[in-house]
């Protein structure tokens, strides 16, 4: 069998130059030529050998020790690593003003210039892997692990990941997914010529490099601290457009793009992750796109809520359909239906697949584990992007019937029907649902984390009952069928206010007190849960006012007003995470990082730290607009009952700008945000200004 840390060693070491440039550096083009320049090429580095500090930082994570302690604080040599990456950062940072400063004396044929072009090249990808470390598999070391995962019964415990949880972790799934695919190749399950696998390796990384880029704001967006001009008045941002930064995410979001279509046919563990990598990926827009033209006027007298809504749904629709999301699915499933069939012994009744047959029998228990975490990570990927998309999911109830509710049919001797098959609460719930135990701060470390690993797929599963009500809505389901789904997914949403909610609450009110990676799991799957929340309020009006469901349940909804409350309790909460997780202004700690531990582009504040950039866009949006909404409600009380203007008024606008100030912070990665941020804003002070007068 193959050595695990050696092997995979090997794996990085050789395949990782293809996310780079070769030839010339993109550093040595002039700024305005960059963009649109057709020699660059793409082959691999194959002469380049990266430097220390990268081996050390992304390749040699088998030397990992386990931390004695769960601490925030990071060992001398991990603290000695971040200072030489953050070292690297400003040098990248610094890109921009070097391109726009008289030119070098130097030839860009000299020795001395190749020497430049060759440590800038290391800079970049230091910097850019030390991203994809610090946000992707930070965030998978908590909510894809062998504790959770449902596709390995009996292997759920914490003992293989308490690791993972410390101050230094590695990059455990990137490294796992790379053995596999040489694993299966290796037994025959995966047969693809050294075209394909050289492609297969090249569409991952510019995958990675993709991602990573949307953290490359330093030369203009960097530096800004909030409210910014540009929100206040709207500022034409062409002249950021040849930006060094910019131009890299440009690049490498159309290498990505370039690279897995040429794979699209390729089943391959390295192309699926690919693309769900690339999946959560915003596209960086082009500068035609940055200014685009708003319909509310911020000097004018009129408002209405529904046409700013509009807009920034408008908005967000620019990102398009989930097609990487979709495609990335179907290829898990293909490759976890194959290895079925092969484990039943289908594969021998094809003489060419017996050998493939035998190879899956005899790979190790490790191998058979990433299979189940790799396919229960694309399951996750496909119910939240489906549900928030309102788009079917790919994986279907009954072809992803986990590990306990295999057992439990074969116990009771149940049939495959799609109630059966139906996903609940206790799948994932060990302990009684009735009796839950919920976490109080201040706790241990290892406490918290467990609490926050266990309430990750809890989140998933609100998103997987949004899809059977919005299907049954769609299907125009029996009234009886909509109310037993209604039930199960406010069993589950009661579930989640006695135990997960409850400890993220504590966690919000003492978050100055929780450990740096403590606060960036729990504010990111917090945000994912109050999205599938406040779309579920939103179905529920639907179904209540359209007479949808059974009339004494809706009579019962209505009157308790169930859908306001879940919409009001979610908005609030994501106001105060936003609050929290966004530096603070106007105090002696401005200009702190939250997260100092992390990456220099990462760490100003912990929503940086979210890699589905889209799941907080629309979490916050939604909030902001119910704020506004309240807002606007109360001038008009206020004007109808000539009184003065409310505490809730200035309530709702506080719990806005808090909304606000996450979109924006986002909007130091992503385009969109800030796009958002800005529609936002100018509805903001056009209630100010109908409030005046």
């Amino acid at each position: 069998m193959l050595n695990v840390n050696e092997d995979a060693q090997e794996d990085i070491t050789a395949e990782m130059p293809y996310a780079l440039t070769s030839a010339r550096s993109l550093t040595d083009y002039p700024l305005s030529d960059l963009s649109s320049a057709s020699d660059i090429s793409t082959k691999p580095l194959a002469d380049l050998e990266f430097d220390p500090i990268y081996h050390q930082t992304w390749l040699n994570t088998h030397n990992y020790k386990e931390p004695q302690t769960y601490s925030s604080c990071q060992s001398t040599s991990s603290r000695s690593s971040r200072q030489l990456s953050d070292f690297a950062w400003k040098t990248f940072d610094q890109q921009s003003s070097r391109r726009n400063s008289p030119q070098s004396s130097f030839s860009p044929y000299s020795i001395d210039q190749q020497m430049i072009t060759t440590s800038n090249n290391h800079l970049i990808s230091e910097n850019l892997l030390q991203i994809y470390h610090d946000v992707l598999e930070h965030n998978l070391s908590c909510w894809l692990t062998e504790m959770t995962c449902p596709y390995q019964l009996g292997s759920g415990t914490s003992t293989r990941i308490k690791p993972e949880w410390g101050s230094s972790w590695s990059n455990r799934i990137y490294q796992r997914t790379i053995k596999l695919d040489r694993v299966l190749q290796s037994c025959k399950f995966l047969q693809m010529t050294r075209s394909e696998d050289q492609a297969a390796s090249k569409a991952l990384h510019f995958a990675i490099m993709a991602f990573a880029t949307q953290w490359a704001q330093g030369s203009h967006r960097h530096r800004e601290k909030h409210p910014t001009e540009t929100l206040r008045h709207g500022e034409d941002e062409s002249n950021i457009s040849d930006e060094f930064d910019r131009i890299l995410q440009r690049h490498f979001w159309d290498q990505a793009q370039c690279a897995l279509q040429q794979v699209a046919a390729v089943e391959s563990y390295r192309v699926a992750c690919a693309e769900m990598i690339f999946g959560v990926t915003q596209r960086p827009w082009n500068p035609d796109e940055q200014t685009l033209e708003h319909k509310v006027d911020a000097q004018g007298h009129t408002f209405a809520i529904n046409s700013v809504f509009s807009q920034a749904l408008d908005i967000i629709r620019k990102e398009g359909p989930p097609i990487y999301m979709e495609s990335a699915a179907r290829k898990m499933h293909a490759m976890k239906f194959r290895c079925d069939a092969l484990e039943a012994g289908l594969g021998r009744q094809y003489g060419s697949r017996e050998k493939a047959a035998d190879g899956i029998a005899a790979i190790s228990s490790e191998d058979r584990g990433t299979i189940g975490l790799l396919y229960w990570l694309a399951i996750m990927f496909d119910t939240i992007s489906s549900s928030m998309n309102e788009r079917p999911v790919v994986v279907m109830d009954e072809d992803c019937v986990q590990d306990a509710q295999k057992e439990n049919r074969q116990v009771a001797n149940l049939d495959n029907s799609a109630t059966q098959s139906r996903w609940n609460l206790k799948i994932f719930v060990q302990e009684s649902i009735e009796e839950t135990h919920q976490t109080h701060w201040p706790c241990s470390y290892e406490t918290a984390a467990e609490d926050i690993v266990k309430s990750a797929p809890v989140k998933v599963l609100l998103f997987r009952h949004l899809s059977y009500l919005q299907n049954a809505v769609r299907k125009s389901a029996h009234g009886k069928h909509i109310e037993e789904i209604i039930h199960s997914t406010m069993s589950l949403y009661q579930y989640w206010i006695r135990t997960h909610g409850a400890f993220f609450g504590e966690l919000v009110q003492n978050y100055s007190l929780v450990p740096q990676r403590i606060q960036g799991w729990f504010v990111c799957i917090s945000a994912h849960w109050h999205l599938a929340a406040l779309m579920l309020a939103g179905l529920l009006e639907f179904i209540d006012d359209n007479a949808l469901g059974i009339e004494d349940a809706a009579y019962s909804r209505i009157n308790s007003q169930m859908a306001m409350g879940i919409r009001n309790r979610s908005a609030q909460e994501l106001s105060d995470l936003a609050r929290v997780a966004t530096p603070p202004a106007g105090d002696a700690n401005m200009g702190v990082p939250q997260m100092p531990d992390f990456h220099r582009a990462t760490n100003e504040g912990t929503l940086l730290t979210e890699p589905w950039t889209m799941i907080l866009i629309r979490a916050f949006t939604k909030a902001c607009m119910v704020f506004l909404s309240e807002a606007d409600e109360s001038l008009c009380y206020t004007e109808t009952t000539f009184g003065h203007t409310s505490d809730g008024f200035e309530r709702n606008m506080e719990q806005a700008e808090n909304c606000m100030k996450g979109l924006w912070l986002l909007g130091k990665k992503s385009d969109m945000a800030r796009k958002v941020a800005e529609i936002l804003s100018l509805a903001s002070r056009k209630l100010r200004n109908k409030c005046l007068g």
